[in-house]
């Protein structure tokens, strides 16, 4: 019997999409779980711990991120990341309203 992974979906707001800075900060974040989280844009899948293949998505400013986890801390590490694109990866801009409206 196959596990239910708990998935979330994140905008990205950040005018210069997931960068390498972001990636890194992705993948130190991920790092801190126990549990193993995947990043998934377009049906390419990357493992969430590895900024190079994070940068692969090129996931752009208004795109799109599905985020999946599993492990025991799965729930705790999409709400981190969640966050953690909700900030724009500390980069010092508000969203945008655009982005809101692309799909």
């Amino acid at each position: 019997m196959s596990e239910i992974k708990p998935t979330r979906t994140a905008l990205v707001t950040n005018r210069e999409g997931i960068h390498a800075r972001a990636a890194t900060m992705i993948a130190e974040l991920v790092r801190r779980f126990d549990s193993e989280v995947v990043l998934i844009k377009n049906h390419e899948r990357v493992s969430g711990d590895q900024p190079l293949q994070i940068l692969l998505l090129t996931a752009a400013h208004g795109d799109r991120v599905t985020l999946e986890a599993q492990g025991p801390d799965a729930e705790q590490a999409l709400d981190s990341l969640l966050e953690l694109f909700a900030e724009n990866f500390g980069d010092d801009q508000e969203p945008t309203e655009q982005a809101e409206n692309q799909s």
